[in-house]
């Protein structure tokens, strides 16, 4: 079964739309989202707790062109 983006959404929060969240996927298919921002600025955790509702680093993905 797919995920829909809104489940997405729900499950893991603000790091679905940041620019900054990268997807992790382990060898046992778990799912953990690395934080970039964590290489050069210490406010923010590498793999920061779920679901994220604010966050200080957030910046919105760029738009996709069609």
């Amino acid at each position: 079964m797919t995920e829909s983006e809104s489940e997405r959404l729900i499950r893991v929060g603000l790091c679905t739309l940041c620019r900054h969240a990268r997807a992790i996927r382990s060898a046992k298919d778990s799912e953990f989202w690395l934080c970039k921002r964590s290489q050069f600025d210490a406010r923010f955790a590498k793999y920061p707790a779920l679901p994220r509702r604010a966050c200080e680093g957030f910046e919105a993905l760029a738009p996709t062109a069609l």
